[in-house]
Order: C-alpha cells, then sequence, then structure tokens
C-alpha cells in the first residue's frame, strides 16, 4: 500500500532542501481556480463556518500494514521453530564433517530470521500503538493550517504562504501516486522545512486531486454564501472526532474502495475481510489525536453555527453502503475458514 511520507527510511518527506524546478511547475494558487469541480470525497472530518477537519493519507488504507505483518509472522513462525526446535534443541548432536549445518544456520538463518521479524514487527507498530489518525485543521479565520504530526506534536503554517502542489511519489508495488501536497518554508521562501499530505485519493487520478483542492480553496477564499455550498457536497464525515472508528465503519471505509463495483468487493472479500479486523485492532489500541488547548480555544465554534457538521449528522447508510460490506467480510471469514480446513484434512490424509 502507500505509505508515502510515513515516519520512516526511504519513505519521508525530504526537507531541509530547496524547492525543485518539477514542484514549482506542479504549484497550485491559492487565489486561481483550477477549472475542476470541488469534491472532498471520504476526508472530512468536520466542517463549520471557523474550519474544516481532514484525514491524513494514510487512514484511507489503515489495516494493510497490519494485516500483512500478521500474515507474515503466520508464515514465518512456524518454520522458524521448527527448524529451532528440531534442528538445535531436539537434534542429536552433529558430527564433524556436519558442522557446517550448525554454523549455516547461526551465521545466515538467525540474521536473517532477525530481519525478517524486525520488519514484521516495524510493520504492526506502523499503525497499531499509535495515534488513530494525523488531522489537519484548515481554519478560515485565522488562515491557517495546522497538522498533527506522527510523534504526536503539531506544526502550523500561514494559508499565505504556505506552498501548495500536486506531489507525486514512487512506491513499490504500486508505482507512481499522487497527492495533493503542502510545503511549510523557511523565511528565504525557497527552502522545505516540512511537508504533508493535505490531500489524498487512494487508486484515484490527478482530477480527483484537483477536486480537493478546489474545495479546500474555496472554503479558505469564497464567501460566506459559497460554505452552503460546499457543506452540502461532503456525502459523509469520518467518525473520528473524540472518538475512536467502530468496526462496522472500519469495514465500511475498506471495502469503499470498491464502492462502485460491488461483485469486486465480493471478490477481494478474502483479504479486505482481514485488512477490516487489522484496521480495528489498529484503531483499537492507538490514541486518539488532541488538539493542543489554544489551537482548541482559537477556533471555537459557536452552538448557531449553521454549517457545523460531524459524524452525528451522516445520513443513514444503505444496503450496498454498510450491509454489502458486512457480508463480504463474512464471505471473507469462511472463505478463510474453508481453506484452514481443507489444508488440515490433507495434512491429516498424508499423516
Amino acid at each position: 500500500m502507500d505509505y508515502v511520507g510515513i515516519n520512516a527510511r526511504n519513505l519521508r518527506f525530504p526537507v531541509n532542501r530547496p524547492l525543485t524546478e518539477a514542484e514549482r511547475k506542479e504549484q497550485l494558487d491559492p487565489i486561481r481556480s483550477t477549472g475542476v469541480a470541488p469534491r472532498i470525497g471520504l476526508s472530512l472530518i468536520k466542517f463549520n463556518s471557523t474550519y474544516i477537519e481532514l484525514v491524513d493519507r494514510w487512514y484511507p488504507v489503515k489495516g494493510f500494514n497490519v494485516w500483512l505483518s500478521v500474515m507474515g509472522a503466520l508464515a514465518f513462525a512456524p518454520t522458524s521453530l521448527y527448524l529451532l526446535i528440531n534442528l538445535i534443541i531436539l537434534g542429536e548432536p552433529f558430527r564433524e564433517d556436519e558442522r557446517w549445518i550448525l554454523w549455516g544456520f547461526w551465521i545466515v538463518i538467525v540474521p536473517l530470521s532477525i530481519f525478517i521479524i524486525a520488519g514484521i514487527v516495524w510493520l504492526f507498530r506502523s499503525e497499531c500503538f499509535r495515534w488513530t489518525h494525523y488531522p489537519m485543521r484548515v481554519d478560515r479565520r485565522s488562515r491557517q493550517i495546522h497538522f498533527f504530526r506522527q510523534d504526536g506534536t503539531v506544526a502550523t503554517g500561514a494559508w499565505d504562504r504556505l506552498f501548495f502542489l500536486i506531489g507525486e511519489s514512487t512506491t513499490p508495488p504500486i508505482g507512481k501516486t499522487n497527492d495533493l501536497r503542502v510545503h511549510i518554508l523557511s523565511e528565504d521562501g525557497a527552502t522545505v522545512t516540512e511537508t504533508f499530505s493535505l490531500g489524498y485519493e487512494y487508486l484515484g487520478e490527478r482530477q480527483d486531486l484537483l477536486g480537493i483542492w478546489e474545495f479546500i480553496r474555496q472554503y479558505m477564499q469564497g464567501s460566506e454564501d459559497d460554505l452552503a455550498a460546499l457543506c452540502a457536497m461532503a456525502p459523509i464525515y469520518m467518525p473520528v472526532h473524540e472518538r475512536k472508528e467502530g468496526f462496522v465503519f472500519g469495514v465500511i471505509r475498506t471495502f469503499a474502495t470498491f464502492a462502485r463495483f460491488p461483485l469486486l468487493q465480493l471478490v477481494f472479500s478474502f483479504p479486505y475481510s482481514f485488512i477490516a479486523m487489522g484496521r480495528w485492532l489498529a484503531m483499537a489500541t492507538s490514541r486518539i489525536p488532541r488538539w493542543p488547548a489554544e489551537i482548541e480555544a482559537a477556533s471555537m465554534v459557536g452552538d448557531q453555527d449553521r454549517y457545523r457538521r460531524d459524524w452525528r449528522d451522516n445520513p443513514p447508510l444503505g444496503f450496498m453502503d454498510k450491509t454489502w460490506p458486512l457480508i463480504c467480510t463474512a464471505v471473507g471469514v469462511l472463505t478463510a475458514t474453508w481453506i484452514l480446513y481443507v489444508i488440515e484434512q490433507a495434512l491429516a490424509l498424508r499423516g
């Protein structure tokens, strides 16, 4: 999955460097429209006349790393334990001409095992025991954007001084992906000090990102009359404001990748059902992000704000949006159970 920008070697956004010519060519002007219709997709947490709050780029794919790490552990652990127990603990003493087997185990197998275990642990910890999400608050009143960093601290940039662009990254095996990116620049206006993904559309196109940009741009640059139209565009709000995402919505969000293709949801029910379980585990073990008191105080929203929206204003979800993904999850679990039963029966017959 696309984890560009996460706090890991070779995935972090490069900082403390000059802007590149390619980035300058992709710059987005907050004052000038791109001509693309605004859209926000499944990105909004909150909307009001003071600020909007957005999820981070890793929120859509949360759970994949947990699933991958568990699958890796299940595939690796039995083989390693078998070798350790039968070769070292229970194995008969090696003859002199067989000592190379023992040395090969310690020189090759053990270091390789440590490397694999470290990778499995990193994958698991990249989503578990961290934060449920990393929100971004776009404040219309103060004309600032607040970014919740991965270490729990907050970065703030002035809207009129930030550098917006369509960023491009390459992540094997996905290949090239794009996101709506923002640089915080130093005083010279040409050196990147921090970078964040302000908008992201998993498996989306460039036009989708430009639509998200137009939504944010019009929210910040438009008049009070524009807020009503923008508010009406949000299909649903992510239920992570001051709470943890529940299992049911985690299933819905996981299968939303193929929301327009219900048959594909069924086809991919086996892996996606377990990714949804990994997502639930990641959410359950992670902390809810909290903005500093000074940011909350500066962006207070009155009870009479007619544009005030969050997950509590979501419309009821129908069969295809809610029930069908849950059915696909059940099918995926039953498929896995059947596969394990077939393997167990095959092993029993061989024994």
